[in-house]
């Protein structure tokens, strides 16, 4: 026989105790929760491989998030990896299905509508840090009621690379500059003008005149020292070498919103200066680069054996 309608197991056509259950669901999160900001993550694929080879973070919404972790940061946090210091602190947060609903439409590259997304960011300000969302729980408890009335989002660390992060949040963005990848130029005497901190220059070769023609590698300012004539960069989208000239993004020489003018030529430069990244102090590259040197005998023609390294093996 067919179940009775007076016990509906799904609740259909009886939304009442539903609304209600989520009614308090969302209570108890905004009294007891925080606000924090979901910022959305665009990513740029590699054709034929479909690989993610950048990322942008613009997009963001602000919504409250009830904090999981009473006793402090799960996982392992810090601990020394063969990549060196890793620190993967995690939190576990809680946000309501109805107010994601509400909010996720006026972000623009979310992939899956009706939840968040693994790989989109969260920044909770109470620590001040970015937070990687890694997995979301989204069926726990099952359909009580027959509906789903919050998310859970299991989030790490962020582990800042070559991503672009622009919300407009002065405290989010500052990150980036703090913790990305850098390198630091120093630059000849005699240049003009100021870099500021977030904008765009490209490198130019210098001629007779002088005149700079643009090659199309740009990087994005971090910070200048004018004093000691040192540009830190990140994002940087090819190489360089000394003579060059760092000028403002040339596609925006007439915007009155930019500030930098700074036309400088870069120095000579340490050999090593790409693989060293002056935003970490756990940073072993050019000594890892130079110590090789020592050991290694990079004039040997077959390193696998003796042929082509002796002169008199046929």
């Amino acid at each position: 026989m067919p179940t009775s309608h007076y016990f509906p197991q799904n609740y259909k056509n009886n939304s009442s105790e539903q609304n209600l259950y989520q009614d308090l669901v969302d209570e108890q999160i905004k009294l007891f929760g925080t606000d924090i900001y979901y910022i959305n993550r665009k990513t740029y694929t590699e054709n034929f491989t479909n690989d993610v080879i950048y990322s942008e973070y613009k997009d963001k919404i602000v919504i409250e998030a009830m904090l999981q972790n009473v006793e402090g940061f799960g996982a392992q946090s810090e601990f020394i990896s063969k990549f060196g210091l890793r620190v993967t602190d995690e939190v576990t947060f809680t946000i309501s299905a109805r107010r994601w609903d509400e909010e996720y439409t006026r972000l623009l590259n979310i992939k899956i509508d009706n939840r968040p997304n693994e790989g989109d960011l969260v920044y909770f300000p109470l620590t001040g840090d970015l937070y990687e969302i890694k997995f979301v729980e989204r069926e726990m408890p099952f359909y009580q009621l027959g509906k789903l009335y919050f998310y859970t989002m299991t989030c790490e660390i962020a582990e800042i690379g070559n991503d672009d992060i622009e919300t407009g949040i002065p405290e989010i963005d500052k990150i980036e500059a703090e913790r990305d990848a850098s390198i630091t130029l120093f630059l000849q005497d005699g240049g003009t003008g100021d870099y500021y901190d977030g904008e765009t220059v490209e490198y130019h070769t210098v001629g007779a005149g002088p005149t700079y023609t643009p090659t199309g590698i740009f990087a994005e300012v971090a910070e200048w020292d004018a004093p000691e004539q040192a540009l830190k960069l990140i994002n940087m989208t090819g190489d360089f070498d000394p003579e060059y000239a760092v000028l403002k993004d040339s596609t925006n020489l007439f915007s009155s919103t930019i500030k930098t003018d700074g036309v400088w030529i870069i120095g000579p430069q340490d050999n090593t200066v790409y693989i060293e990244d002056t935003n970490s102090e756990y940073d072993d590259n050019k000594y890892i680069e130079d110590s090789a040197d020592d050991i290694l005998d990079f004039t040997e023609v077959n390193p696998f054996g003796e042929y082509g390294n002796l002169d008199d093996i046929i």
